[in-house]
């Protein structure tokens, strides 16, 4: 049987996966989607060409929008849900992958090939390991703290979750169906691409309701969870907002798609000594909406000097430095929130970063 907090892993992935779905990436699941660079194995699984292997990828992503002058972009997603730091060898795993992924062009090179450019995300619970955090900003790994008191909801879903799922599994069976329940959760939750062949029906073909279990999940999900957006800092971490309320920042950013915010920090400490970042409008707008998004604390810190760098730069023209970049492209029914694709950008005075602190009572 699957460990708890594999599965709640596994869980989590195709969770986050729902929720960076709005930011304009869609599932990548078969190699009928690119038979160049992707690989289906007979038992379901997803494989990515290297230059030196083949990769596993439970949950791989595609950017929906090229950015001018690059490539297309695709974005792996892992994570943990355990109890303790996510470490090192998670993100050395990371750092490797990603490297020979992004280079196997040059083995199987061709005028008529498209270059895309792969990304690594890695999603912790727990927070991570400082030599973790000092590793991955060395090579361009995304580090998304999910331990802040933003996603405690998500988090519970997810354990939550992993506990009915395992008692209500058949005790005498040798391995639970983690595959079947991906796809299953993957058609509850919307991101199961249309028109592909039809995936494997023989694996891990134990007799379980996994149709219901995974709407279950979904429900759940759908009820503690009103949406996250994946925003863009100065720096090249990429990191997962989440609003108090989706709609009202839609709404607002909507009708001013750049606008100023202030920055303050949440004094109570995170799991790795990072911090949860709260972000309101400016001036009379500030009740409009709230962003809270928890930084492990190297990574903090990369953000707080590529924001007061700008800002010493952008001086002398009186603009502000620092900036979140959110790009808002839904799927499914977020699209009768606002239809895509959208890019907002919320800008902030460096000094904010370094000083602006909310009273305790603003926390609510």
């Amino acid at each position: 049987m699957v460990a708890p907090p594999v599965l709640a892993g596994y869980i989590l992935e195709e969770l986050l996966a729902r929720l960076v779905q709005s930011a304009g990436y869609r599932l990548l699941v078969h190699e009928a989607q690119d038979r160049v660079e992707l690989k289906s194995k007979p038992n379901g699984d997803l494989q990515v060409k290297g230059r030196g292997g083949v990769h596993q990828v439970d949950v791989l992503g595609e950017f929906t929008v090229v950015p001018a002058f690059s490539q297309p972009v695709r974005l792996f997603i892992e994570a943990k849900a355990r109890g303790l730091a996510t470490g090192l060898p998670a993100v050395r795993n990371a750092v490797g992958t990603i490297n020979d992924v992004n280079e196997a062009w040059m083995v199987d090179y061709s005028r008529n090939r498209v270059r895309r450019h792969y990304r690594y995300a890695l999603f912790s619970t727990s927070g991570f390991s400082k030599p973790a955090q000092n590793y991955a900003i060395a090579h361009q790994i995304s580090l998304i703290d999910l331990s802040g008191p933003e996603w405690a909801s998500l988090v519970r879903v997810v354990h939550s979750s992993t506990g009915h799922l395992l008692q209500a599994f058949p005790a005498d069976a040798d391995h639970f169906p983690v595959r079947r329940l991906r796809r299953h959760l993957r058609l509850a939750l919307g991101t199961m691409p249309d028109g592909l062949p039809p995936l494997p029906d023989d694996v891990e073909s134990v007799e379980y309701d996994l149709d219901e279990a995974a709407n279950i999940v979904a429900r759940r999900f759908e009820a503690a969870v009103n949406g996250a957006l994946l925003a863009f800092p100065a720096g090249h971490q990429v990191l997962l907002a989440r609003p108090d309320d989706l709609e009202a920042f839609l709404r607002y950013a909507n009708r001013y798609p750049e606008h100023r915010v202030r920055l303050a920090i949440d004094p109570r400490p995170g799991r790795d000594g990072g911090r949860t970042w709260i972000v309101r409008p400016t001036s009379r707008d500030r009740g409009a909406y709230v962003l809270r998004l928890t930084l492990p604390a190297a990574v903090e810190a990369i953000a707080l000097a590529e924001s007061d760098r700008r800002a010493q730069s952008l001086a002398a023209k009186g603009q502000l430095g620092g900036r979140l970049d959110i790009f808002w492209d839904p799927y499914g029914e977020e699209v009768n929130l606002l239809r895509g694709p959208r890019f907002f950008r919320l800008v902030f005075a460096g000094a904010d970063l370094r000083h602006a602190r909310l009273d305790k009572a603003e926390f609510g």
